[in-house]
């Protein structure tokens, strides 16, 4: 009995001090910072305003909000949905409100390569390559696809984790954030 108590004890100290498991990013966080390495797709760079195609970051955007995708390249549920974000840029373009807010993909693992060729399959609008999970990790290695709305601080005002059942009901939380 002893011995039990001793046990029990124990696991439960080891219970408490073991950390909690990160958790991908929520309203009201702030992002890490990290850097996204050049663009696979170099036009893409002036979709975003940048002024050359080199290492950048969220703050380097020439907008104050960034729609982030976290995609996986071989995610059926990612390209599935790729459709309606293209849909969702252009109609962003075409209420003008494109100066407000850019949208970015970021592939999880994928390559430059894997990145161009699904720009000129599913996603019109641009994605960067994170080969090495870099940025995956630092944001505590949410499941794809995974969407957050940030603005030029980092802040996180949006999130939404797998298919986005209604972009339309997105683009009006889009239009009310970036009034």
């Amino acid at each position: 009995m002893k011995h039990t108590r001793t046990l029990m004890t124990i696991l439960t100290i080891m219970l408490l001090a073991a950390p909690a498991a990160a958790k991908p990013p929520a309203p009201g966080d702030t992002l890490p910072d990290f850097t996204m390495p050049p663009l696979a797709v170099a036009q893409d760079r002036t979709t975003l305003g940048l002024q050359t195609n080199a290492p950048f970051s969220l703050a380097d955007i020439d907008a104050p909000y960034v729609l982030v995708e976290i995609i996986g390249v071989y995610c059926p549920i990612c390209h599935e949905q790729a459709p309606s974000l293209t849909r969702l840029h252009k109609r962003l373009k075409k209420n003008r409100l494109d100066g407000k807010i850019k949208m970015l993909g970021i592939a999880a693992g994928g390559t430059p390569m894997e990145v161009k060729h699904i720009r000129k399959q599913d996603y019109r609008f641009p994605v960067a390559h994170d080969t090495d999970f870099k940025i995956y990790n630092a944001l505590s290695k949410p499941r794809t696809p995974f969407t957050l709305i940030v603005d030029k601080q980092g802040k996180v005002l949006y999130t939404h984790r797998g298919k986005i059942p209604k972009i339309n009901a997105l683009f009006k939380k889009i239009k009310t954030l970036v009034k």
